[in-house]
């Protein structure tokens, strides 16, 4: 499955945003909690999941949004199923490595 990988670096920080490639673009809103999946956050190179998840070792946090992304990253370890939010039906996490 290709998702669309943003890799910021900063201030000694890397910051690794995946998202699924349906959801780029779109503002979901749950009571008073937005999740904004914007373009320059989330918007990058289109690569192979398996790439994605693969940067995870030299990633300060990790973002990950969409359904189907956040239940394959809960298979592989990744994720906690208990550190998963959601927003309008969409599900997100965020993994931190300190």
């Amino acid at each position: 499955m290709k998702v669309f990988l943003n890799v910021i670096r900063a201030q000694g920080m890397v910051l690794v945003n995946i998202c699924q490639v349906e959801l780029l673009g779109k503002v979901f809103k749950d009571g008073d909690i937005i999740l904004d999946i914007n373009e320059k956050f989330y918007g990058g190179e289109l690569v192979e999941l398996d790439y994605a998840f693969s940067l995870i070792d030299e990633a300060t946090v990790m973002s990950i949004v969409g359904n189907y992304v956040v239940d394959e990253a809960i298979k592989r370890g990744i994720v906690h199923k208990d550190s998963v939010l959601s927003v309008s039906g969409v599900k997100f996490a965020q993994v931190y490595n300190v």
